[in-house]
């Protein structure tokens, strides 16, 4: 019979994986995530087992629980691949060029870093996917930000500011229709409610990103960005034919296609545009005098698994026109596993289970419910590195604590969205922090104080709590019947 961990115990492995992190950026700087987080992981993963060995926890169990979350985090892997395949299409087909070389027409200093803001949020809340918005429209905009003479962290930031709000309030997002479905909340009540803590966050993140844009000490020149454009148009056929092949992903998503397939179906479809209009882009990279069967099958396949790279004479446009294919996701693939190697270790020797039942405990107040459903999101986006986690079990686990001190199923939404969905992106071994990061080739941490918006949210959650600020409470009208207060 296996004994429950002591809250000491489960302690030991979070405790040890934030040191051993803290002990690679230090160290390691970026460079993290070749290896040495992932061997972080392992590591603690191999602590919570011994002390789930020392609780006389079967190894089958444990295991079971690895499979068990290795399982779930398969489409997120099987994106992060299609992901990387549509990636190098694209820069090969010129679709990401021609983005950057009209963005730069369209978008100017001064205000692109709210405008990289709003222009992210527009395409998420279309789509319903941050991931895709990122691995898109957030590609160009890096580029063009880069171009522009602004800092990569804040370029990223921005994006990934705007991404998380249209996924947040997308009725198409699958954790927008998750974190309602888990508090037995309608999608649109739901949505509704947490536009009260959602839009001032948004609107704060703009303003600090206008003044960001205003006060940057930038140093682009008039020349620089026209270098580029003139760079893209003598190395690329741009076009605005190149951007049928973005709507119709976009068109996919819309409908609710399946995003594996609609991602490769997008790599395919880029590769297919750049045998029609970019013929002299794949001559010049198979090394052949002109285009042959065999040299454009060779770049096509490559830029879908490896690295590609314009040779155009200038280091800083070439860095801009690389992509690295599926195997430039390898390292954030490699960080999921471990990630949810550690999750399920975690789970199975119920260390997550014996913290988040000592906070329940000691909750007493509004502000504090919701203050700990906000704490307990980010421990498991932290420990179990998987949003979808972060969302269900705080959810299940903190339903009859709102139930109890009467409060509506939305404040419990609400705040399952404002925690679970915003932070799951700051974490670099989550598996969308290790997502995002590996797409704009921008650490996690890096990127990190930049993303306003994603951080501002548990926080404004949080204060409309304390102050008690559209808070919905349940009265009782008959005995054993509940209704909702609607004056918050």
């Amino acid at each position: 019979m296996s004994k429950k961990p002591t809250i000491f115990q489960s302690l030991i492995p979070i405790l040890t994986l934030i040191g051993l992190i803290g002990l690679n950026v230090t160290l390691l700087g970026d460079d993290t995530l070749s290896g040495a987080n992932q061997m972080s992981l392992l590591i603690a993963s191999g602590v919570a087992a011994c002390i789930a060995f020392y609780n006389r926890k079967h190894w089958n169990d444990i295991l079971k629980g690895i499979l068990h979350t290795l399982t779930g985090a398969i489409p997120a892997i099987l994106i992060l691949l299609m992901i990387g395949v549509l990636a190098g299409t694209w820069m090969l087909s010129g679709i990401i060029p021609a983005m950057i070389h009209y963005g730069l027409y369209i978008l100017r200093p001064d205000y692109f870093l709210p405008a990289a803001v709003v222009i992210s949020a527009v395409i998420s809340v279309a789509t319903g996917s941050s991931w895709s918005t990122v691995a898109t429209v957030g590609v160009a905009l890096l580029g063009i930000g880069q171009t522009l003479g602004f800092n990569d962290a804040m370029i990223a930031g921005a994006i990934i500011s705007g991404a998380y709000f249209g996924d947040k309030i997308s009725p198409l997002s699958d954790t927008t229709n998750l974190a309602a479905a888990t508090a037995e909340v309608s999608l649109f009540t739901h949505i509704r409610y947490m536009m009260f803590t959602t839009g001032p966050t948004m609107l704060i993140t703009l303003v600090i990103f206008v003044i960001l844009s205003l006060c940057s000490d930038i140093a682009p020149t008039g020349a620089s960005v026209e270098s580029v454009q003139q760079t893209i148009t003598t190395h690329y056929n741009i076009s605005p034919l190149l951007f049928i092949v973005p709507v119709i992903v976009i068109v996919m998503i819309v409908r609710k296609m399946p995003p594996v397939p609609v991602l490769f179906i997008g790599g395919i479809l880029g590769g297919i545009l750049a045998l029609i209009c970019q013929p002299s882009v794949i001559a010049q990279l198979s090394g052949d005098a002109e285009l042959t069967a065999g040299g454009a099958y060779r770049v096509i396949t490559k830029a879908m698994y490896g690295t590609i790279s314009m040779n155009t004479g200038d280091p800083a446009v070439d860095a801009l026109f690389t992509s690295k294919g599926m195997a430039g996701m390898l390292n954030t693939v490699w960080l999921i596993v471990t990630a949810m190697i550690f999750g399920g270790v975690m789970e199975a020797g119920h260390f997550l289970e014996r913290l988040t039942s000592a906070l329940i405990r000691r909750v007493h107040s509004t502000g504090g419910l919701v203050t700990t459903t906000a704490a307990t999101c980010v421990l498991f986006n932290t420990t179990a590195s998987d949003q979808y986690i972060a969302i269900v079990i705080p959810g299940k686990m903190f339903a009859k604590a709102y139930r109890r001190n009467g409060l509506a199923p939305e404040v419990l939404s609400r705040t399952l969205e404002d925690a679970g969905t915003a932070t799951s992106v700051l974490i670099p071994w989550n598996t969308c922090g290790a997502t995002q990061s590996s797409v704009l080739g921008v650490a996690t941490l890096t990127y990190l104080p930049y993303a306003f918006f994603c951080y501002l949210s548990p926080l404004m959650s949080i204060l409309f709590a304390w102050c008690n600020i559209k808070i919905r409470r349940l009265v009782q009208t008959d005995p054993g019947t509940e209704a909702e207060n609607r004056n918050n």
